[in-house]
């Protein structure tokens, strides 16, 4: 029954970091339309500042997302080497 629950809360936590990735992606190409149809060099950084902020916001939600969804291995006794992340292009 506990494992049950469990897993639903990690299925919950991470629908909810995905809803939230998916929000940071919709703002994100807000502010990247904004760079592009800037009116001035000064309104085209602050648009792009704000893009490259929403940009790494998904990116952070994508890797937790991730993290939430890796197994953790309790008899693990070698290297530790990083689980390849998702990343936005």
């Amino acid at each position: 029954m506990a494992t049950l629950i469990q897993s639903t809360s990690q299925s919950t936590n991470a629908m909810t970091t995905l809803i939230s990735a998916t929000y940071a992606l919709q703002r994100q190409k807000i502010a990247v339309e904004r760079t592009l149809y800037a009116r001035s060099a000064e309104e085209s950084q602050l648009a792009a500042r704000w893009a490259s902020a929403w940009h790494k916001l998904v990116q952070r939600k994508l890797d937790q997302d991730l993290a939430a969804r890796m197994p953790a291995r309790a008899d693990f006794g070698g290297f530790l080497i990083n689980p390849p992340s998702r990343v936005l292009h």
